[in-house]
């Protein structure tokens, strides 16, 4: 019965995948994850993920992707490079942004019951005009209640670099909670909040905050998903992103 219920939803999974290859008109803002602090030596992969924002209140949809590479380069550090391609309203590709990340964790769960936490600095350097540098520093969280229950929490602060840059320190929070239902899958709930910048935080429906759900699992040993939808909850979020990222570990 487990493995069943694991290949129904794999075989959603794998549906909405080809719904979004046919959504392609569309910067789909948000193809960000919320990252796992824990770092394994020698672990690489390779991720692929692509994010469509309908339409909302008159502004055409967005789609974006983007592919990553992560290798860790021992058990407490690890570095990651993305590059980002999106367009609006129907329009070519362009390529967006690249950015570099290196992180450590200094929290191990076999020492802490069952919490781990890391630090990432990370820098975006864009590649199309209109767009602005951005250097960030995150706090990075994972704290497992048992074998089924899982909370990750995110902490960012960031400061962009450039003529178009924003005055302040931008602040950001994302959180997940998911519970393991079958083998590798899980269904949860994200969280993504954007408080702005410190220099204009502005009231709620002058943030952008987002609320969905996800489930997540395994196609394969080496080759696994994560499908979500964000819906927003303020003002000037998104009305709605859908997002499937795809990982392959060598």
């Amino acid at each position: 019965m487990l493995s069943g219920l694991n290949r129904h939803w794999t075989s959603c999974a794998i549906g909405l995948a080809a719904a979004l290859g046919f959504l392609a008109p569309a910067c789909a803002q948000n193809t960000a994850g919320i990252a796992n602090p824990d770092v394994k030596a020698g672990a690489r992969s390779f991720e692929y993920r692509a994010a469509y924002e309908t339409r909302d209140d008159g502004r055409p949809g967005a789609f974006a992707h983007r592919l990553h590479y992560q290798q860790s380069f021992d058990e407490s550090w690890q570095g990651r490079v993305v590059l980002l391609q999106s367009e609006r309203g129907g329009g070519a590709l362009e390529f967006r942004s690249i950015s570099l990340e290196v992180m450590r964790q200094f929290v191990e769960s076999e020492t802490s019951g069952g919490w781990e936490s890391a630090f990432r600095v990370d820098g975006l350097i864009p590649l199309a005009d209109g767009q602005p540098g951005r250097i960030r520093a995150a706090w990075l969280n994972s704290y497992e209640f048992d074998d089924d229950w899982k909370l990750r929490a995110a902490l960012y602060f960031g400061r962009e670099i450039g003529d178009l840059a924003r005055s302040g320190v931008s602040i950001e929070t994302r959180e997940e909670i998911s519970r393991r239902v079958a083998g590798d899958f899980r269904i949860g709930v994200q969280a993504f909040n954007n408080f702005n910048t410190t220099a204009q935080f502005g009231v709620f429906n002058e943030q952008r905050h987002q609320l969905g759900p996800m489930l997540k699992g395994a196609i394969t040993n080496r080759l696994s998903y994560t499908a979500s939808a964000l819906f927003g909850v303020s003002r000037d979020a998104a009305d709605a992103d859908f997002r499937l990222f795809i990982t392959y570990s060598p």
